[in-house]
């Protein structure tokens, strides 16, 4: 399913000796182990996780991968690291063992890396740090978190779910990501789980903690906390690699995101230690910065304390295949928007994920000449007459009906027959932006056909 993330991230190797920071370096070259403990995950367990590059990741909607801030940022300048800018590479894997192949190559959109992150990172480097490469532990306790949206889809690797409650103290979690099988072992290329509870703010209070006093409750505000492989055998321990990976509730049916691997603690104990604590950057609606809302807004998919989605709201969500359109919404997507199926686009013609123009200009292009245009969804013909007819609109219809045709006489919408016995008829997709309807001739002459 997915291949190893091992000792890739580079973030934490150095503390920065900005006021609030502390001084961390012994613990925080401690942080260069990888995973300890856990247990290799099946085929079928957490598909949503993904070998990202240099980082863990999940993907949380059509085209969206969550992954931690510090994966994708550049420490030196506070900003989105040019190798995420757009039209970067993201290619990502889901093997699950030795060898790590196949990739999906994607290309990005736009990296988005939440704004107190990099407000943080801006007042470090204001305030004379050489980087901030351990914002987490800024006064404010950031949270440690980005989505990279791609261009294109990858329907072979399932969504997870963003959760908005909050977890409490004691909730099952399932901590996913890579790494060794004993500690100061080398990577085992194996992806690994791990059940662990949630903790109390408390967990933190322990010797060689760089956390105290009122530190202890911030953290905790802006992170799910749960215990490392050195508070038990029984637990595992985060390594760089695991970075940006997923922290679910646990579940036998559902893929539910609740928070993003980011940090940790060690004990007081010199050498190579695994983590006495691991932190997850809290996702849900009572985490102390706004996370939930600025995920949603960016076409996360969110529960319990997200609002629901709209054609309306501006943000990729739902069931819509781009911005505000395709899917069940009315509005169909232009030319160069993502589409699933050709009712998705105003040109009826859906190319590989993309609409693309299709070879008319108008509706009733090679059907008939000399349409009549009417611009309202709501339209009723009157009587046809005996004569052939046409008609075309660009309008965004919801359905239409049709009555009073006599055997032998034909209906057709964008060159499908329906049957015209005074119901409702199912409208085809889109073609060229619209509908095109075709009366032949025939009886009788109040036959008729109504939009809506």
């Amino acid at each position: 399913m997915r291949a190893s993330v091992y000792a890739l991230l580079s973030l934490f190797s150095v503390a920065c000796t900005v006021p609030g920071y502390g001084d961390a370096s012994e613990e925080i070259s401690a942080a260069e182990d990888e995973l300890i403990g856990g247990t290799p995950a099946l085929e079928s367990q957490y598909p949503s996780t993904v070998l990202a590059p240099g980082c863990t990741a999940s993907k949380v909607g059509p085209r969206h991968f969550l992954t931690a801030a510090h994966c994708v940022d550049n420490e030196y300048t506070g900003t989105v690291s040019s190798s995420y800018g757009p039209g970067g590479f993201y290619s990502v894997s889901t093997t699950n063992a030795p060898p790590i192949w196949p990739y999906i190559d994607l290309t990005i959109e736009q990296t988005y890396i939440h704004p107190k992150w990099l407000e943080d990172c801006a007042a470090a480097l204001t305030g004379g740090a050489p980087d901030c490469g351990v914002n987490v532990l800024n006064p404010g306790h950031t949270p440690d978190l980005a989505l990279v949206v791609v261009n294109e889809l990858s329907p072979t690797i399932p969504a997870a779910v963003v959760d908005g409650a909050p977890v409490a103290v004691g909730d099952p979690v399932v901590a996913t990501g890579y790494g060794c099988e004993t500690p100061g072992g080398s990577p085992t290329y194996t992806f690994k789980l791990q059940n662990l509870t949630a903790q109390a703010s408390s967990v933190l209070n322990h010797p060689g903690s760089y956390v105290s006093g009122s530190a202890i409750t911030d953290v905790a505000a802006s992170y799910v906390l749960t215990p490392g492989y050195a508070a038990s055998t029984s637990y595992a321990s985060l390594c760089p690699g695991d970075s940006g990976g997923p922290l679910y509730r646990q579940s036998s049916t559902d893929l539910i995101v609740v928070g993003v691997n980011a940090y940790y603690t060690f004990p007081s104990a010199p050498g190579a230690n695994p983590s006495q604590t691991n932190w997850h950057t809290r996702l849900d609606t009572s985490a102390r910065y706004s996370v939930t809302s600025w995920l949603q807004a960016l076409g996360v998919t969110v529960i319990n304390g997200g609002t629901a989605p709209t054609c309306t709201d501006g943000v990729k969500n739902g069931t819509e295949t781009d911005v505000d359109c395709g899917g069940t919404c009315t509005a169909d997507c232009a030319n160069g928007k993502t589409c699933a199926a050709n009712a998705d686009c105003t040109s009826a013609n859906c190319v590989a994920g993309v609409c693309q123009a299709s070879g008319g200009t108008s509706p009733c292009s090679t059907l008939c000449t000399s349409p009549t245009v009417f611009t309202s969804a709501s339209y009723n013909s009157g009587n046809l007459g005996t004569g052939a007819r046409c008609f075309e609109t660009t309008a965004n219809l919801t359905a239409a009906n049709c009555g009073n045709f006599a055997s032998g006489r034909t209906f057709e919408v964008n060159n499908t027959v329906v049957s015209c016995t005074g119901g409702n008829i199912t409208l085809p997709a889109k073609r060229n932006g619209g509908y095109c309807f075709e009366a032949s001739a025939g009886n009788q002459a109040w036959a008729y056909f109504s939009t809506w």
